[in-house]
């Protein structure tokens, strides 16, 4: 399974950080340039700041756009892959899982994280051999995109919304997007690097954000 890591090209410690973590794994890992503000031309961000629930920074723009342009490669292929946001951290026993998910059917997204909110999940459950792990249907989840695996499928769900009804935060797009058959691996096989240390995870990156420092925008 392929994996695509959106990575800024400024942001090197974290681009070190995920491609030691992929050499260590064993991944088939492609950097795919996030974007930036700068990439945001200003009557696109216009258009698509204010059509959802709150205004939404550019940076934030930016990094849906990041995941959309993902979205759009795994929709043009054949099999799921692995999408990583640079700073996600990985049980060691991914490579496993992700082999077993490349065989399942009737899926369409996998989120493999968690991030300190409760997850409304099916109580049936797929329990694959020899992970001590089980995947439950997820009904509702609240936050994170930072790794999830994403079925051709899925993609072509994802760029349909989009194009009906404009973009929101890229978690909560993904969330609110129940035609997925979307599912939720227990345990989580991924954090991001700001909840490392609830989770007891030593963090081998800074856990700075970005978009957490820019203030929203008012509408024009």
């Amino acid at each position: 399974m392929k994996t695509y890591i959106l990575n800024l090209p400024s942001a090197l410690e974290r681009r070190n950080f995920q491609a030691q973590q992929a050499e260590r794994l064993g991944l088939d890992a492609l950097f795919i340039d996030a974007q930036t503000p700068a990439d945001i031309p200003d009557a696109f961000f216009q258009a698509h700041a204010f059509s959802w629930e709150r205004p939404i920074k550019i940076t934030e723009v930016a990094c849906f756009m990041s995941h959309h342009q993902v979205w759009q490669k795994i929709a043009d292929s054949l099999e799921p892959a692995l999408v990583l946001e640079d700073d996600a951290i990985l049980a060691h026993n991914t490579p496993a899982l992700l082999q077993w998910l490349c065989q399942c059917e009737g899926v369409d997204h996998v989120s493999l994280e968690t991030r300190r909110r409760q997850k409304l999940l099916g109580r049936r459950f797929q329990a694959p051999a020899g992970l001590n792990a089980r995947l439950h249907p997820l009904l509702q989840d609240r936050t994170g995109a930072a790794a999830y695996v994403l079925w051709p499928s899925g993609a072509r769900v994802l760029l349909a919304k989009f194009e009906q009804q404009g973009m929101g935060l890229a978690d909560a797009f993904i969330s609110s997007t129940y035609q997925l058959q979307s599912w939720q691996t227990v345990p989580a096989f991924a954090i991001q690097a700001d909840v490392a240390s609830a989770y007891g995870v030593a963090c081998p990156i800074a856990p700075h954000s970005l978009i957490a420092r820019e203030k929203v925008p008012s509408p024009p």
